[in-house]
């Protein structure tokens, strides 16, 4: 069955999304573990995935769950100026969505060097919770 006005505006979301993090179809699908056929069907607008798919597509693009079905109920698409995560070069993953406030009166130096520190403690923090489990 064909996808409704606001079901391509879903598509096409997740193509915009897939394009910011270069992406093709076959990424797409090794990031969820989806059909290929749905995948394409899905972002040609041919059909609209099961709820399960739309929850691997939404994991796969770092969007909270429910974003799809929001969407295609007529919500607003997830603003694409925002970084989100993704891979590091070592192949880990990482998250873009921490964010810091900027206090006035800071050189771009010192914001640079005081957001490094805050990121290394953070990762610290993360490893050493994982050892711990």
């Amino acid at each position: 069955m064909a996808q409704t006005s606001n079901q391509q505006r879903a598509a096409h979301a997740v193509a915009a999304r897939m394009a910011r993090l270069e992406w093709n179809n076959t990424q797409l699908v090794a990031a969820t573990g989806a059909d290929p056929g749905t995948i394409g069907d899905f972002l040609n607008g041919k059909r609209w995935p099961k709820i399960g798919t739309q929850g691997k597509i939404e994991r796969a693009l770092e969007w909270p769950p429910g974003t799809l079905r929001s969407i295609a109920s007529g919500g607003a698409a997830p603003d694409l100026s925002i970084p989100v995560g993704g891979r590091r070069e070592d192949g880990d993953q990482y998250d873009d969505a921490l964010r810091f406030r900027r206090p006035a009166g800071l050189t771009d130096q010192q914001w640079e060097r005081v957001t490094a520190e805050a990121r290394e403690f953070i990762e610290w923090q993360i490893e050493k919770a994982v050892r711990r489990t």
